[in-house]
C-alpha cells in the first residue's frame, strides 16, 4: 500500500511539474511564409514553414499555435494574405491567444553543385586519380542547398516588432529534395538561435567531476544540447550612483553541452579544465 502511494505521489508530481513547463512557455503563431525566392513557390514556403514549427516546439522555450487552430481563425474571420499584411498576422495571432507571432518571406532559395564535391574531383583529375571524386561521393555529397528568409517576431499584447533579422542555411545532400530539407534545417536552427537574444541564458558552474562540468540550468531555461557556452569570473562590483549595479566579469573558458535534463545539464570543457571553478557565472556568447 505505501509503495502505491509512492509511486502515486511520484506521478502527480511528475505530471504537475510537466504542467508547470508547458504553461511556462510562450505561445507562437507561425504565419505561412510569402516566397519571393521564384523557386518552386508552394513548397519552399511549406518546408520551411514546418522547420521553423519543429523548432520552436524543440526549443523548450516556446510552443507553437496549431495549424488547425489557426486555419479555423482565418477561415472565420475571412483572413486572405496573412504572409504578406502584418497587421492582419499580428491580428490573428491575437485572436488564436498566442503571445507572439512569427511572419517572414523566402528571399532566396536554389540548389548548386557542392564545391567541396567539385574541389575532389579536380584535384583527382590533376593528380590522374579519376576516380578519387566517384569514391567521395559516399562521403561527400554533390549538391548543397542554400535559403534565406526575413522574419519579424511581433508581441502581440504591445504590437512591437522585437526582432526582426534575415537568417540564412546551407547544407549538403545526396540530392535536390535532400540538400534543400538540410538547408531548412540548417536555417531554422539558425533563426531558433537569433531567438535566443530574447531568452538570455545564466547559471552557475555547480559540480566539477572530472571532466564533466555540471552547471544549475537546463532545458526548463531554454539551454539545448550542442550549445557552447561561456564561462566567466566574477570579481569587484560594478558601482552606479552608489549603487551596486552588477559584478565584473573576466572568461575563464568555454563549455559545450553534451546533456541536457529540466534543471541542470552536463557539458564538456573546451580547453583546460582548471581554468573553470564550482561558482563561476555560465552564460551564452
Amino acid at each position: 500500500m505505501i509503495g502505491r502511494i509512492i509511486a502515486v505521489v511520484l506521478a502527480v508530481a511528475i505530471l504537475s511539474s510537466m504542467s508547470i513547463c508547458a504553461a511556462s512557455r510562450k505561445v507562437v503563431a507561425v504565419m505561412p511564409l510569402e516566397n519571393v525566392s521564384g523557386y518552386d513557390e508552394k513548397k519552399v514556403a511549406e518546408i520551411m514553414t514546418e522547420q521553423l514549427i519543429v523548432a520552436l516546439h524543440s526549443s523548450g522555450i516556446y510552443t507553437v499555435v496549431e495549424r488547425a487552430q489557426l486555419g479555423t481563425v482565418i477561415k472565420e474571420q475571412g483572413f486572405q494574405n496573412i504572409a504578406v499584411d502584418p497587421d492582419k498576422a499580428v491580428e490573428l495571432g491575437k485572436l488564436s491567444g498566442a503571445d507572439y507571432s512569427m511572419l517572414g518571406k523566402v528571399t532566396a532559395a536554389y540548389i548548386e553543385p557542392n564545391p567541396t564535391a567539385n574541389a575532389l574531383a579536380q584535384i583527382g583529375a590533376l593528380i590522374g586519380l579519376g576516380d578519387l571524386g566517384r569514391s567521395a561521393e559516399k562521403y561527400v555529397h554533390k549538391l548543397k542547398g542554400r535559403i534565406a528568409f526575413e522574419f519579424r517576431f511581433v508581441d502581440n499584447t504591445t504590437g512591437e516588432i522585437v526582432l526582426a533579422k534575415t537568417v540564412e542555411g546551407n547544407k549538403s545532400g545526396s540530392g535536390v529534395a535532400d540538400a534543400f530539407n538540410a538547408a531548412c534545417k540548417n536555417a531554422a536552427e539558425n533563426f531558433l538561435r537569433e531567438l535566443d537574444a530574447l531568452n538570455p541564458f545564466r547559471a552557475r558552474v555547480a559540480e566539477i567531476d572530472g571532466a564533466n562540468v555540471y552547471i544549475d540550468g537546463g532545458a526548463s531555461s531554454g539551454l539545448r544540447r550542442g550549445e557552447t557556452l561561456i564561462v566567466a569570473r566574477e570579481s569587484e562590483p560594478i558601482i552606479v550612483n552608489g549603487k551596486i549595479v552588477g559584478m565584473k566579469q573576466s572568461e575563464v573558458g568555454k563549455i559545450k553541452v553534451v546533456e541536457v535534463n529540466a534543471d541542470y545539464a552536463v557539458c564538456k570543457v573546451e580547453g583546460n579544465i582548471n581554468q573553470i571553478h564550482k561558482g563561476d557565472v555560465v552564460k551564452r556568447s
